[in-house]
């Protein structure tokens, strides 16, 4: 499956990835391997899930960021 059925990550992902958390030109590793999780194949998101929950864990997304992507959804 690819991220969008997994909606707790998809919001983590689009909340890190928000114009108002990641500054414009950032090039930060989180930020690229979040671009890397929305761009990924059903195979390969597959393999970057794991890394992800733990990325998750260590990088809390603002919970405010993380509400307004639940309702977006």
């Amino acid at each position: 499956m690819i991220i969008q059925f997994y909606l707790e990550e998809l919001a983590y992902v689009n909340g890190q990835l928000h114009p108002l958390v990641r500054a414009e030109g950032d090039k930060s590793f989180l930020g690229t391997f979040c671009l890397a999780c929305l761009r990924a194949d059903h195979e390969n998101y597959e393999l970057l899930r794991p890394a992800l929950a733990a990325l998750m864990v260590k990088y809390p997304a603002n919970p405010e960021r993380l509400a307004m992507e639940r309702r977006d959804e």
